[in-house]
């Protein structure tokens, strides 16, 4: 008694000693799945060891597959160790008095140990296979081996476990499957070379319903559940591997490659309308030379992807279509100009009826122009962002100042913008943004100046790239965010596109629209209460086509698909905030109106933030009596004088209505008898930069423009090099001087007396 004991206690710290040097290390290498946020399955992933395997957990395996494999394979399951003694007993007899072998003896554990770490079948290798099982039972519960069983078990060529072979051959998820299926299912395991899908399905089935019979013998399942079962047909074969969504499955595949179950926030059904629109747009337009498209459609309120079109044919290798649109970092061309002007907004610097101006500037050296060439003179802050005006748009950038923009973008989590690689032109498309970035923005404008990331992965699933990278940021008060999107919902504006059958049905939305420098990008993007969409349309070999542009061809699309995908008949989407205020303002201006402010029109504002400046338009000026000239307090005449109240006209104006010719009022010339130096504004040298290197090639022949904007009251300037007098010109008049070579002051005097200097250097070009 006292040996057998000892022998026994040998055997347990034998056992342990065992399981402390060759421990158990289960390394099951899964497949992915990618899946839309219905559970359906999008894109399948083969595993890195060459194997359709998925991961399935033991509450997607339904009782009755559980109960069916239990039944067949194991029925002491929940009660043994790992090795059923008696089973192994019955077949070490049979295969020794039959001297071959006749049955086996293997648990469910045995098997997912035998599968783990396949061996020859000797019976050594069984001993090893016995020990590996109660080792398992040692380290694992029951539930935990039996979901690694379903996770293993082969299905036939490269398949493994259930979820894998009910998605392969039946195209639906373990918890979906009937009873003729399941069953059908459980027998494959022990013969899967034998048993092929779609290949051996007569055997299958004859097989299955022996297995049924047997079901019923023993009442493991419900008489009528197998009478329907029996007579189902099997119409399994082997479906080919999914593969839609190929950029945002790659994507998510690269983010999360330890995950399992990739569970997207894409709507399946939104999705594939989405591309089905896509696509037979682009073919329309491909004679046009405008091969590729881009697509994002977001859920306003929780921020959720539910469209992803990296491109419109990722089959399409000529074009570059395994291209991600929606990542690419591509130049935005205009779409960023909302942000400013809800950032100036913001800042009190004006309102949607401020009065800009838009006429040519040199900013710097940085002479932009807008998109026709074109400039209006006077236009009100929404003109500017409805017609997409670039002079005001460059102005207000340089008085919200790039450092503080580019924070607002990085704070937006643009990731491709810092402020050394951009300045003025960002403004106009000079950087770098990709189509979820420019998407996340907008989505911004719709959900009152708030913004967060957006959301590829669904909330609460296990993956460590769905948590939120970035807080949430007020960019805009909901004041300024209601004040750019209502300029942005006007109809009246020149990138509305004039094709009939695109404009007839038009969303109720916001939108602008953007063409990159080159016309290698059109970007339209637009935004309801409900959904913010955008569109990206181009070519990704960076190709630029002289028909691209966001109003014709981007446009049209975000069109499509805001009456495809949002049902809502709501028009008035757009809700006024409480902190939003009216005021009458004169149209001239757009400031306070003064008492001589006759045309006035309604405005909003923000009260304490917008500006309060009162108008000033008009002028009260002293006239001679024949109105040739002005007087200042300094030579008033006692008597003979008038007194009027007349237009002002800005020096960079009346400079921009000289060179175009355009009428505007002029003041009449200072007294000339008057020898007082005026305060006011300098003259504006215009053609040359301070701190600027000019190259000179041919110093005989190559000279240097002089002009410069003056105040309407001036009729002559003079120029000096070096402070020595070289040039005494009219008023915006041009006239040109040969530069010494070095370091070279320029300075310009009105006839009021008022100067201006700069400092420029000039080269000379050695050959």
């Amino acid at each position: 008694m006292k040996k057998a004991l000892f022998s026994l206690v040998g055997f347990i710290l034998l056992f342990f000693f065992l399981d402390l040097i060759f421990p158990l290390k289960p390394n099951i290498e899964y497949s992915q799945l990618v899946l839309a946020r219905d559970g359906t399955v999008v894109h399948e992933y083969l595993g890195k060891d060459r194997q359709w395997r998925f991961f399935a957990r033991l509450d997607e395996i339904t009782p009755e597959l559980k109960n069916a494999v239990i039944y067949k394979e194991d029925k002491g399951f929940y009660h043994h160790i790992g090795v059923n003694p008696l089973a192994v007993g019955r077949a070490l007899v049979n295969n020794i008095f039959r001297m071959h072998r006749t049955s086996g003896a293997s648990t469910i554990t045995m098997q997912v140990a035998r599968m783990l770490d396949p061996k020859p079948r000797t019976y050594f290798n069984k001993c090893i296979e016995m020990f590996r099982a109660t080792q398992m039972e040692l380290h694992f519960s029951k539930d935990e081996i039996l979901q690694m069983y379903f996770n293993l078990a082969p299905y036939g060529s490269n398949i493994s476990g259930v979820k894998a072979a009910s998605l392969m051959y039946f195209d639906k998820m373990p918890d979906h499957l009937s009873l003729a299926e399941i069953t059908a299912l459980s027998i494959i395991p022990n013969r899967p070379n034998y048993m092929v899908m779609g290949k051996d399905n007569l055997r299958i089935e004859k097989e299955r319903n022996k297995w049924l019979e047997k079901y019923r013998t023993e009442d493991v399942f419900p008489k009528h559940t197998i009478d329907d079962a029996i007579i189902e047909p099997l119409n399994a074969y082997r479906h080919a591997a999914k593969g839609a969504l190929p950029q945002l499955s790659y994507r998510l595949k690269r983010m999360n490659a330890l995950e399992h179950d990739l569970n997207t926030t894409i709507d399946a059904a939104m999705q594939q309308k989405a591309e089905g629109i896509t696509a037979n747009y682009v073919n329309q337009i491909k004679h046009r030379n405008i091969n590729n498209a881009a697509v994002l459609v977001i859920d306003n309120k929780t921020r959720e992807i539910l469209v992803y079109i990296g491109s419109s044919d990722f089959s399409d290798r000529i074009n570059f279509g395994q291209v991600d649109g929606v990542k690419a970092v591509r130049s935005p061309g205009s779409t960023l100009k909302p942000l400013l002007y809800g950032l100036c907004m913001d800042k009190g610097l004006i309102t949607a009826k401020s009065v800009l101006n838009d006429v040519p500037i040199n900013i710097a050296g940085y002479t932009p122009e807008n998109y026709d060439r074109t400039f209006l003179g006077l236009v009100t802050a929404e003109q500017a962002l409805s017609n997409s005006l670039n002079i005001p748009a460059v102005k207000l950038l340089d008085t919200e100042g790039v450092v503080s923009f580019v924070q607002t973008m990085q704070a937006c989590n643009f990731k491709s913008i810092n402020r050394k690689n951009v300045g003025l032109s960002m403004i106009l498309g000079g950087c770098g943004v990709s189509l979820q970035e420019l998407s996340g923005l907008y989505c911004t404008f719709a959900n009152a100046g708030v913004y967060k990331p957006l959301v590829m992965l669904r909330k609460g699933s296990d993956h460590k790239k769905n948590k939120e990278t970035v807080a949430a940021v007020k960019v805009l008060t909901p004041a300024a965010t209601y004040m750019v999107s209502k300029i942005l919902t006007q109809l009246k504006r020149p990138d509305l596109p004039t094709n009939v059958d695109m404009v007839k049905d038009i969303p109720h939305i916001a939108w602008k629209t953007g063409t990159s420098y080159g016309r290698k990008d059109a970007w339209s993007i637009g935004y309801n209460q409900k959904y913010t969409i955008g569109v990206w349309l181009g070519n990704f070999s960076g190709l630029g086509v002289p028909d691209l542009s966001g109003a014709t061809v981007a446009t049209p699309l975000l069109f499509q698909l805001f009456n495809a995908l949002d049902h809502s008949e709501s028009a008035e989407w757009l809700e006024r905030p409480s902190e939003v205020g009216f005021r009458l303002v004169c149209r001239e201006t757009g400031k306070i109106p003064n008492e001589f402010c006759n045309n006035q029109v309604m405005d909003d504002y923000i009260p304490g933030v917008s500006n309060c400046e009162r108008c000033n338009h008009l002028q009260q000026v002293w006239l001679s009596a024949d109105e040739k000239f002005t007087y200042c307090a300094a030579c008033l005449p006692p008597a003979g004088f008038k007194t009027k109240l007349l237009p002002y006209t800005s020096p960079e104006l009346a400079s921009w209505y000289e060179i175009s010719h355009t009428k505007y009022f002029r003041l009449p010339p200072h007294n000339p008898a008057c020898s007082k130096v005026f305060d006011g504004k300098p003259p504006i040298i215009k053609s040359l930069t301070h701190g600027m290197t000019y190259i000179i090639e041919n110093p005989e022949e190559q000279k240097l423009q002089l002009l410069c904007a003056t105040s309407p009251d001036v009729t002559k300037v003079y120029w000096y090099i070096n402070d020595q007098l070289v040039k005494e010109c009219a008023a915006n008049e041009k006239c040109f001087f040969m530069p010494p070579p070095g370091k070279v002051k320029i300075s310009c005097t009105d006839d009021k007396g008022r100067t201006s200097h700069i400092q420029i250097i000039i080269k000379l070009m050695k050959h």
